[in-house]
């Protein structure tokens, strides 16, 4: 029943009034006829609206203030249809979900009310007759009056995801729409409505039993055939008579294919195919595996909860980012596509967790299939968040109504996803003194329950953080560093200061931290259309609306000076917020026996900010930082142990290897002013895991690059880099950099790599290559400086969205170079997005 249906706007009940819901045709009269639209089923009111041409897009200027309307309103959804299905005893038609609720009503009589956003609901029709057309009509009411991301969290009465009401990433555009499936199935007494593998592995991994499970509705006692497909195509059989949902089979897997994240193994994945008479089968992918959360020392020294997940027995540092939703609007055109390419930008980036918060939808099936196939880690909090005014839980009898009723879907959603090893009851949820929840808040307790009973194979946290401290504090972090558990902080841009905070960290898990920027320029012209672009501050209407919460540009002049052009000013937002994040990330993975996670806010955007902390914009363009992070997040990545890239007159190394296997190597450490002169040279062996070894430099007057390159023991292979600008503590230490004389870049391909050189007299710092948009883009790396005279080869991978090979006309840039433009060919056998290290 999906594809083409009809959808009109109704102002409370007038589609009661005017019988939208009873017949297909209206005469002409005193009362106009309705205005239907095109709609697509599933999908979204403003994507249709967007595609009749009612709404301009929301994305662009200002024009979402100008849809706000949209959910003051009810919405009417219409098609006919006829029987196409052979005669079956029974016959329901089927809504996998509707956002938010509605009324159904079939040739004019009401047959049913559909749950909340999450909740199949199965409403029986048999009888119908096969000879005539049917007229289906759904009615979806306003939406609920939830607040945004500024309210009260105990007075939230739904599982509707909030991030449609306002949050910091995006506009005010409350979702609505029949936005998952609509089907009509028959069967001959017995609906096959669920079925469920349920994984035990042995403690020696060396063998585990996969209980199945079925939810039936119908007849009492049905036969049940359950196929077990192995990995290699091998196909067991059994059947089984079974009632309602509970455990009707089991196969033993004497040596199973273990399911393992991308780093540590494949992942192999099972189907379960289960079958009753006269029903469609159903099929379920999964992988064998087992997860928990261990204590690691320190976390047991403290009296923390284990932070440490296992997986297989394997203790992992998680590292990764937070996933806010793909979009404001889910039923635009190619979100699976786009929610793909995701997945595959952050296994790019050597993540191996993703977060999915409680601010919006959980994972979507296109994210789980691409987590499960590439071994990405899923932690899923249900859609329950923090308000600012209070983040209590709620305990309203409209929420735990709902609770009750839309929780076990959410959790059927996930169960059967080997990616998903953590589930969580919401974001950043605490008392009424901001102390975050513990398992004994009576509505956190009671969703683990459920979540037990339906899941229980999966580690469970009440929320993040997870205290006793909600924020990464100064004071904490100095005085009271027994109380840093799991923490949240710090999200803004403070110049120079902004590394202090994660150079004193000593939290257990650092599960969300960020640091804003602008996106590309090109992005920035694409989108904000309402005007001019400059300035870039509150004095600019279309600037506050596209992210107001993360201005900037006052402190980029406190670090550069004074800054007036659009290009500079985006390259510095994205250089700053990169070495920024990278510094955090590395302050943590240098405590790994303390710190168990590292979660950067955020990998993407839901709708095109001005400023945001997301690494991808919403164009799909990776920001300089996104490089940075990839950098830290390595299997060999350099830490040279800065508390900040600025001092005094000289400045502290502590260089070290963090990497996941010993080794050694050559380190090289150099610095060079902005001409290309040599201020400091040394070699020196490495051994690593070792305690680091503190090294002295001293300053010049101006801002200097300083370089580490990690070499084999034998010096032939490149194992990793890094590069820090450095300069003393003082007003606007980098102003030097900002307005730095021109220089000149060239750029050519060389087969399936990007070589580009500087040709002028002086540095050219944050070097950026980008791609146009339709195309996802990842390069050995970016935002890196060229010297006078020095060349840096980069090896390149470019596809459409939709992961065919891309060729066109690459930029390259720099803060003091005029943008070079290079055709890429497609190149011969070059490597696939994913799979650039």
């Amino acid at each position: 029943m999906g594809g083409e249906w009809q959808l009109a706007s109704s102002i409370s009940e007038a589609w009661r009034f005017r019988g939208l819901h009873t017949a297909q045709a209206h005469p002409v009269g005193a009362f106009a006829r309705p205005d239907w639209i095109p709609a697509r089923v599933p999908g979204s009111v403003h994507a249709d609206l967007i595609r009749a041409g009612l709404i301009a897009d929301p994305n662009f200027g200002l024009a979402s203030l100008e849809a706000e309307w949209v959910s003051a309103r009810q919405w009417v959804y219409r098609r006919t249809f006829c029987l196409e299905l052979s005669p079956s005893p029974r016959l329901h038609l089927c809504f996998e979900g509707a956002d938010h609720g509605g009324e159904v009503y079939l040739n004019g009589e009401w047959l049913g009310s559909l749950a909340g956003t999450h909740t199949p609901v199965r409403l029986e029709v048999s009888g119908l007759d096969p000879d005539r057309e049917h007229l289906l009509v759904v009615i979806l009411p306003e939406p609920p009056a939830e607040a945004g991301q500024l309210g009260r969290t105990s007075q939230t009465q739904t599982l509707k995801p909030r991030a449609g009401y306002w949050w910091d990433f995006g506009a005010r555009l409350v979702h609505v729409g029949l936005w998952r499936g609509v089907s009509l199935q028959a069967d001959a007494g017995t609906a096959l409505l669920d079925i469920w593998p349920r994984v035990t592995l042995a403690p020696d991994l060396n063998s585990a039993k996969v209980e199945v499970r079925a939810q039936l509705e119908g007849n009492a006692a049905v036969p049940v055939t359950f196929d077990l497909i192995h990995p290699d195509g091998r196909t067991e059989t059994q059947t089984a008579v079974q009632t309602g949902e509970g455990q009707s089979s089991s196969f033993d897997l004497p040596d199973p294919q273990l399911w393992w994240p991308a780093q540590l193994g494949a992942q192999p994945l099972y189907t379960l195919r289960a079958s009753v008479p006269g029903d469609s089968p159903q099929e379920r992918r999964f992988g064998v595996r087992q997860v928990a959360l261990i204590h690691n020392a320190e976390s047991s020294a403290r009296g923390a909860r284990p932070y440490t997940l296992e997986v297989n027995g394997q203790p992992l540092y998680l590292r990764g980012f937070n996933l806010a939703p793909t979009d404001l609007i889910p039923g635009r055109d190619g979100m699976p596509d786009r929610e793909r390419v995701l997945v595959t930008y952050a296994l790019a980036a050597h993540a191996n967790l993703l977060r999915v918060n409680g601010v919006g939808p959980v994972a979507s099936r296109a994210i789980l299939d691409a987590c499960d196939e590439g071994g990405l880690l899923i932690w899923q909090e249900m859609p329950l968040t923090s308000s600012g005014t209070d983040n209590v839980p709620p305990h309203n009898p409209a929420f735990l109504a709902h609770l009750e009723r839309d929780l076990p879907a959410l959790v059927r959603h996930l169960r059967c996803h080997p990616c998903v090893v953590l589930l969580g009851g919401g974001n950043e949820l605490t008392d009424e003194r901001r102390v975050p929840v513990t398992g004994a808040e009576p509505t956190l307790q009671r969703m683990a329950q459920i979540v037990d009973t339906l899941d229980g194979t999966r580690p469970w946290l009440p929320s993040s953080p997870s205290g006793p401290e909600y924020d990464l504090s100064l004071e904490v972090a100095v005085n009271r560093p027994h109380d840093l558990h799991d923490v949240h902080g710090p999200w803004h841009y403070r110049g120079t200061d902004s590394y202090a905070l994660h150079s004193v960290n000593r939290a257990l898990a650092h599960t969300e931290f960020g640091c804003q920027a602008a996106p590309r320029e090109a992005t920035l012209h694409r989108y904000l259309t309402a005007g001019p672009l400059w300035p870039v501050d509150d004095r600019n209407p279309q600037v506050v609306h596209h992210g107001e919460w993360w201005l900037m540009h006052h402190r980029i002049e406190e670090v550069f000076g004074p800054v007036d052009d659009l290009s500079l000013y985006v390259l510095l937002t994205q250089a700053v917020q990169g070495d920024v994040l990278r510094h955090a990330l590395l302050r943590n993975r240098a405590r790994q026996g303390e710190c168990s996670v590292s979660l950067v806010w955020q990998l993407n955007e839901p709708w095109p900010n001005a400023h945001n902390t997301s690494l991808i914009d919403y164009d799909l363009k990776p920001k300089l930082a996104y490089s940075r992070c990839r950098e830290a997040n390595a299997p060999t990545a350099l830490d040279l142990g800065l508390a900040a890239p600025v001092a005094d007159e000289h400045l502290i190394l502590r260089p070290q290897v963090l990497a996941e296997v010993a080794g050694t190597g050559q380190l090289t450490l150099t610095l060079h002013t902005v001409s290309g002169m040599s201020l400091f040279h040394e070699t020196r062996p490495l051994i690593w895991p070792a305690a680091p070894r503190s090294l002295t430099l001293t300053l010049p007057d101006q801002p200097a690059l300083l370089r580490a390159e990690l070499y084999s023991g034998a010096g032939t292979h490149l194992l990793a880099r890094t590069e820090h600008w450095v300069a003393r503590a003082q007003p606007q230490p980098f102003a030097a950099l900002a307005q730095l004389p021109r220089t000149s870049l060239t750029a050519e391909q060389r087969g399936g790599q990007l070589s580009v050189h500087n040709s002028g007299a002086v540095a050219a710092p944050w070097v950026s290559v980008e791609a146009p948009a339709g195309a996802t883009e990842l390069f050995s790396d970016n935002g890196f400086a060229l010297l006078p005279g020095e060349t840096r080869e980069l090896e390149v991978s470019l596809q459409t969205v939709a992961g065919a090979a891309w060729s066109g006309e690459l930029t390259v840039r720099s803060v003091n170079a005029d943008p070079v433009e290079v055709i890429w060919a497609e190149a011969v056998g070059g490597e696939q997005l994913r799979g650039q290290a």
